[in-house]
């Protein structure tokens, strides 16, 4: 059964190479789960993935910027911190 805990769930029917639903069945079996979820999960990864590539390239975009407030900060930071 589809994992309804994050939604409604919608039947869809589309069609797959041989080789995944292969890949679906085996690895559902192995999981004691269903090809739903085998399904679901590798969505997420990919969504994960795509998440974390944006995020990635937020960083990259905003990395000078992140860098001059990190600096600026240093000095009141090193306040903070406990002399030797």
């Amino acid at each position: 059964m589809a994992d309804t805990a994050r939604g409604a769930s919608t039947p869809v029917n589309f069609r797959l190479p041989d080789w995944v639903v292969s890949f679906l069945a085996t690895r559902a079996e192995a999981l004691h789960t269903t090809k739903t979820q085998v399904l679901i999960e590798a969505v997420a990864c990919l969504r994960d993935r795509d998440l974390q590539t944006l995020m990635a390239e937020g960083y990259r975009d905003r990395g000078d910027e992140l860098l001059e407030l990190s600096e600026s900060a240093l000095p009141a930071a090193a306040e903070t911190l406990p002399e030797r």
